[in-house]
């Protein structure tokens, strides 16, 4: 990955601040009635009503300003100089010739990141000073949406001979492109950006297009197997060019497949006793591991998930998303409580239409979710995410927003509860000596 600070706007176009404030109109109406009889008469005191307080209206991030594209003198370079033999330079003079608006704060921040593999850039990869307002990464549905929309827009606009179809666009400009693109594909990127709520740099755009476009997500083929173990055999562990190769997407996608290839993984849900034998691992290696919050090491779940014959990058998520959180819904006296509801009506209330929009962690410090984790209750919306989508399979990925989550729940029913509260009472007794046995060995 490389990274280049792009010239900036012009030198007259300084940093805007902009402070959007609102006023509440606030009207006091106090009325006081006398009369000379009011001393003579015993009349009853009335007492006014208590007004219960209204909540407070959810705070909505406005839409970032606007400036036009050509304020950058980069660009303005870059399109007198464009020609008109790769299609890079036509979709470039396309989008710079319609001058089309964009955030200011990103085009002041006009970086460049060029990455081999399809990873998506994340806020470590660029500058500490970067504006807190530019959004970084946790993309929603929709956002992948109007990316694509806006590219199915431009491939179709920016029209030149010989005609590309989509695909073989695609792949000239997101497969083939090159290091010595990158301010090219950041305008690209401006016009993929269009409609997005949140400000963002054009090159994370970029990327996030090229995972779109490029790459795909599903189960892989027993050929696609063969081309994995062939390729690691002849070229060795070079895993962002295996990834390539596959079109796939996700940082250790391809290793991961690898591993499981080779080292012939079980499958299927755990049993009653291997959670014992992940209880009692957890807590040899650290006791305190439910109140510090230090996590095991990736050789610690290497050796449990050895012990089990199981991805130990599976086992970590199986203690993560379905044992901590019954030990810690249990010591926060939470255990009986569905969260459900709770989870939805307040991700509603808050405009939360997507797990991208929620900050789990912060979440999960509310006294409403007390006992939960931040990986249980994502977990937890993934699930009614699952049941709503098989349940309404018109809805598109766009569609399935935590409003539609919510009214697939409030019109389904609730199955029985008793197996999972019988395995929690085991998974609690079990727990439970495994403390008892520590607080004898601290006492010897």
């Amino acid at each position: 990955m490389s990274m280049t600070m792009l010239p900036g706007i012009s030198s007259t176009i300084m940093k805007t601040v902009r402070t959007i404030s609102s006023t509440a109109l606030q009207i006091t109406s106090k009325m006081h009635t006398s009369s000379p009889c009011d001393s003579k008469t015993n009349t009853p005191e009335i007492k006014p009503m208590k007004k219960k307080p209204k909540k407070k209206p959810v705070k909505t991030q406005p839409p970032p300003a606007l400036c036009s594209i050509l304020v950058c003198g980069e660009h303005k370079t870059i399109q007198k100089e464009l020609g008109q033999d790769l299609l890079i330079d036509t979709l470039a003079s396309y989008i710079l010739t319609k001058n089309i608006q964009v955030p200011l704060i990103a085009l002041m921040s006009n970086i460049s990141v060029y990455r081999k593999n399809m990873n998506g850039i994340l806020r470590n990869d660029l500058p500490k000073t970067l504006d807190a307002e530019i959004k970084v990464g946790r993309f929603s549905a929709r956002d992948d949406q109007i990316i694509k929309e806006n590219w199915s827009v431009l491939q179709k606009q920016a029209k030149r001979e010989p005609y590309l179809e989509e695909n073989e666009a695609t792949t000239e400009i997101f497969l083939n492109t090159v290091k010595d693109q990158g301010p090219k594909n950041n305008i690209v990127g401006y016009f993929l950006s269009q409609g997005l709520p949140n400000a963002r740099l054009a090159t994370e755009v970029f990327q996030r297009a090229r995972i779109l476009l490029s790459t795909r997500k599903r189960n892989f083929t027993p050929e696609e197997d063969k081309i994995i173990l062939d390729f690691v055999e002849k070229e060795g562990k070079k895993w962002a060019a295996l990834t390539k190769l596959l079109k796939i997407a996700g940082p250790n996608s391809a290793q991961n497949r690898y591993n499981a290839l080779t080292n012939n993984y079980k499958s299927g849900p755990y049993t009653v006793e291997e959670d014992k034998i992940i209880l009692s691992e957890v807590f040899t290696v650290n006791k305190f591991v439910l109140s510090d919050g230090n996590n095991l090491t990736m050789e610690d779940w290497k050796r449990i998930g050895g012990k089990l014959g199981r991805n130990p990058l599976y086992v970590n998520s199986h203690w993560r998303k379905a044992l901590e959180p019954i030990l810690t819904r249990y010591q926060a006296g939470t255990l009986g409580v569905d969260v459900r509801k709770a989870l939805l009506d307040h991700l509603v209330e808050h405009n939360k239409d997507y797990t991208q929009d929620v900050d789990w962690k912060e979440l999960s410090k509310l006294p409403k979710f007390a006992g939960t984790t931040p990986a249980y209750l994502a977990q937890k919306l993934h699930g009614m995410k699952t049941s709503t989508g098989e349940m309404s399979p018109e809805l598109s990925p766009a569609e399935l927003t935590v409003g539609a989550i919510q009214s697939w729940y409030n019109n389904s029913e609730r199955n029985g509860t008793q197996k999972k509260e019988e395995y929690q009472e085991e998974m609690i007794a079990y727990y439970t000596e495994i403390m008892s046995q520590e607080r004898g060995k601290d006492t010897e």
